[in-house]
């Protein structure tokens, strides 16, 4: 072998240790959620009316605030909530107005993004584990 690659080897080995020692499986970067939503099955009424929904926000900080986005059966986003700790509860009930004649019957989602402060320059965003609830047509 010569003499430039003998010198090389153990750079690059430990190089190469080092950097296996960096990566770290997916389960590490694992975390624990951050908050819930939820909302029952309901009627799609006749019109426009409100709509329930819960939430709960448990982010690893005092400092927070939350959005939440209502994702019709299609895809499309219908509406969205926001939330502050210095104006709203952690865990409390919301609504959406939701109308009928745009909106079709079936499988809606419900999806949260936290942020939080651990300090005034670090800023951390997560997305918290979507909900489902069913709207129907009477029959």
């Amino acid at each position: 072998m010569p003499r430039p690659l003998l010198i090389l080897a153990p750079v690059l080995l430990a190089l190469l240790l080092g950097l296996g020692a960096a990566i770290q499986p997916a389960a590490a970067y694992q975390h624990k959620d951050w908050g819930k939503t939820s909302a029952p099955d309901r009627k799609l009424r006749e019109g426009c009316h409100r709509y329930n929904y819960h939430y709960v926000i448990d982010p690893p900080s005092d400092d927070w605030a939350a959005e939440t986005f209502l994702i019709d059966p299609t895809g499309e986003k219908l509406a969205s909530g926001a939330f502050d700790v210095d104006a709203d509860p952690a865990k409390g009930k919301s609504s959406w107005t939701i109308c009928d004649a745009s909106t079709k019957p079936g499988r809606f989602t419900i999806k949260m993004r936290v942020t939080w402060q651990t300090s005034l320059t670090e800023i951390h965003k997560g997305w918290v584990k979507p909900s489902h609830f069913r709207l129907y047509r009477k029959r």
